[in-house]
């Protein structure tokens, strides 16, 4: 743990780490702030989760601390591992596993409350969340199945089989085009939208 989280408050808590948590967690890191970055899953965010050997664009970005990425595009599991190797080396204080629940503001700062009941404060917050960290689920039965995913790792580990996506968007349309392409594979893609 940070001195500040021994002590009590940081000066920043960075909640999903990301591309974008990292790169706020990394200028604290160059601004001098006691700081934490954590994520309820693992280093990567939404990235972490797409699916195996995807291309991700990154554009020409420079990355707090590291500099410009020397290419435009990498494989998912490289830019993970780049990702990695810079938290390595600037020893960025990460801690996964923590869920977010709530930020209530509270004596001039911020307590951040995480499932399972842990509890952080801080005098800024960055949530660096994403748009893909928690599936939305319909409280119906069986959504919980085995056979139910709610993300695609390895469009290659489904074959010969009826599969239903549901959702319109990109990671939506992605999946069903990866499960397509698969030998044998019947995809019906649902959405509520035109």
């Amino acid at each position: 743990p940070s001195t500040a989280e021994r002590n009590g408050t940081l000066d920043l808590l960075v909640v999903g780490a990301g591309p974008a948590g990292l790169a706020c967690a990394l200028e604290a890191k160059s601004q001098g702030l006691d700081h934490l970055l954590v994520d309820q899953e693992q280093l990567g965010g939404t990235v972490a989760h797409y699916p195996r050997r995807k291309l991700v664009l990154t554009q020409p970005v420079e990355l707090p601390r590291h500099g410009k990425l020397t290419r435009s595009s990498y494989l998912k599991e490289e830019l993970i591992e780049l990702w990695q190797e810079v938290v390595r080396k600037e020893e960025v204080p990460l801690r996964t596993g923590l869920a977010l629940e709530d930020v209530v503001a509270k004596d001039g700062g911020f307590e951040v409350r995480f499932a399972g009941g842990e509890v952080l404060h801080a005098r800024n917050v960055c949530l660096a969340l994403g748009r893909c960290g928690t599936p939305r689920k319909l409280g119906v039965p069986g959504e919980e199945a085995t056979k139910v995913s709610y993300g695609l790792v390895d469009a290659e580990g489904y074959r010969d089989q009826d599969l239903l996506v549901v959702g319109g968007g990109d990671s939506a349309i992605e999946a069903a085009l990866g499960l397509a392409e698969q030998p044998g594979n019947r995809v019906t893609l649902s959405y509520r939208r035109s």
